[in-house]
């Protein structure tokens, strides 16, 4: 066999034994310290195109493993890089949605096709910029049948969302709710979805203080970037707040950095091979 072949069968090989066939330049690992990051209670918002909360969930299961992209080049549509995973078995207006391909995004300005994503008839570019002390983070939405729903939100971090106003539980007699227009006769933009189910903690608090905070990424007034057209949401703000928890990182298997080691010296053989 060819001696280049063989050196790219065997690089490939060491890839995909360590679990990096692709490489992604862009990514600047351990944003917080060398650990991951988890909840089962991060919140989901969804805010109207004039800012009233429209419904949500609390028990979002969320796993990021601290590192973060600096270009959204990576980004090519269904299964392209990622490093987050988000998923909720609460129904969302009656059916249960998902979320993939979620990638973490540091300070920068970012743009997004969001034809890429197949599925829904989305149109246009989604773009963002993520701000000094902020992140960002961009993923694909499943619902209800539509399919890889393009959703960027900006976050502040150690922050409140909005106002810290709650959603809340407490109704007026027409069973509207505070945040409703017609409960005060005014609609309260931004109030935060504090709905059952809680996750293994307890709800929301008026001032709850987020690690990270969804923010107007906009500056329309409205908290979240409001979703491209040709989606069942266009328009609509798509919110996520959490408080991670830090959880060692989980380590390659010994026996996979060994078999790499192995392929690395037949690579160094076959070079002394051919240079001799």
């Amino acid at each position: 066999m060819n001696i280049t072949l063989k050196k790219t069968l065997l690089a490939t090989s060491i890839a995909l034994t360590l679990g990096t066939a692709h490489v992604e330049a862009a990514l600047v690992a351990d944003l917080y310290g060398a650990v991951d990051w988890y909840t089962d209670r991060a919140n989901f918002t969804m805010l109207s195109a004039t800012g009233g909360a429209v419904g949500g969930t609390n028990n979002v299961n969320m796993l990021w493993d601290g590192n973060g992209y600096n270009v959204s080049s990576d980004y090519t549509g269904p299964g392209s890089a990622a490093n987050v995973t988000a998923s909720s078995t609460q129904p969302f207006f009656g059916h249960i949605w998902t979320a993939h391909d979620i990638q973490v995004f540091l300070p920068g300005t970012y743009a997004f096709d969001v034809t890429l994503g197949g599925g829904v008839a989305e149109s246009g570019t989604l773009t963002a910029t993520v701000g000094p002390g902020q992140v960002g983070m961009h993923m694909l939405f499943d619902w209800n049948g539509g399919l890889n729903i393009d959703v960027f939100v900006v976050a502040n971090t150690g922050a409140m969302f909005g106002a810290g106003l709650l959603y809340s539980t407490q109704t007026n007699a027409k069973g509207q709710y505070k945040c409703d227009a017609g409960f005060t006769g005014t609609l309260v933009k931004n109030c935060l979805y504090d709905m059952p189910i809680y996750g293994s903690g307890g709800q929301p608090v008026k001032n709850q203080v987020w690690m990270f905070a969804s923010t107007d990424g906009d500056g329309d007034g409205v908290m979240g970037i409001p979703m491209v057209a040709g989606g069942p949401f266009a328009g609509f703000n798509a919110n996520f707040n959490a408080n991670l928890t830090a959880i060692p990182e989980v380590p390659i298997p010994a026996a996979a950095w060994l078999f790499g080691s192995g392929l690395m010296g037949l690579v160094a053989t076959a070079r002394r091979r051919k240079s001799t």
